[in-house]
């Protein structure tokens, strides 16, 4: 685990393997994290590298209801800021204290804390909930799961076509910093890899059930994007398998 300082006071806690990353802001009003990682343990260890203690945290954004990006909520007794559906799924997991203030939207949100502005916005793609948070100021970009780098991205349960499409957007940010949900710091090429991989693998797959071939025959063809480099190369299969049934049900 990394925390690297992307601009003054803000902050890219980069966690390596499958686990995810967070954002972290200093402000004279407390910390604000961004995601909560997969349990309060993991949390716990991220705030000792920071040097802060949970009393310290005095705002929580949560980008999408996925157990490692909300497991370690329950530390904090502070705000949280989520989706309405995020919430939903925080307050049925017990994610959020009875007594926790709790800040809820359904399409964006113009939020300040701290001296430090947030524009957040509903996307969708990779989770239904998914939000994407954008502190316009400092050009700072966390696009949460919308964005894996380095590896092939866990992609079931999500709506994939709505996922190309939000990649697509993310370039109008114009950001000079941009923290992926899994992987390291990356920029507009990292995005765009993803964008094409995704979509080649859906197009080739949809060929393959329109033309009435089995899944067994569609995992056969040589022809789908391998991307050399990336990790998680199990999950490279399983995304032909995910998308496949995805589109078995509509024209199948």
């Amino acid at each position: 685990m990394q925390i690297i300082e992307v601009k003054p006071c803000i902050y890219a806690v980069d966690r390596p393997g499958p686990t995810s990353n967070l954002g972290m802001i200093r402000t004279p009003d407390g910390v604000i994290f961004i995601d909560a990682t997969s349990n309060e343990k993991e949390m716990g260890l991220v705030l000792s590298k920071a040097g802060l203690t949970p009393d310290n945290v005095c705002l929580l954004i949560v980008t999408h209801a996925d157990g490692d990006h909300i497991g370690g909520a329950s530390l904090f007794d502070c705000k949280v800021v989520a989706h309405k559906m995020t919430a939903a799924r925080m307050e049925l997991t017990r994610k959020i204290k009875a007594s926790q203030p709790l800040e809820t939207f359904e399409d964006e949100l113009y939020l300040e804390f701290g001296g430090y502005h947030f524009h957040l916005t509903h996307f969708g793609g990779h989770k239904p909930d998914l939000i994407v948070a954008w502190m316009p100021e400092q050009k700072v970009l966390f696009p949460a799961d919308l964005v894996f780098t380095g590896r092939y991205p866990w992609i079931q349960g999500g709506d994939i076509t709505a996922w190309i499409e939000g990649l697509k957007k993310l370039p109008g940010y114009g950001a000079e910093v941009i923290l992926p949900g899994h992987g390291t710091l990356c920029g507009e090429a990292e995005i765009a890899l993803l964008r094409d991989y995704l979509s080649d693998t859906w197009e080739r797959t949809r060929e393959h059930v329109l033309a009435g071939r089995s899944i067994k025959e569609a995992l056969a063809d040589r022809g789908y994007p391998q991307i050399e480099g990336w990790d998680r190369e199990e999950l490279r299969e399983r995304n032909i398998e995910v998308i496949y049934e995805l589109l078995y049900e509509e024209f199948g």
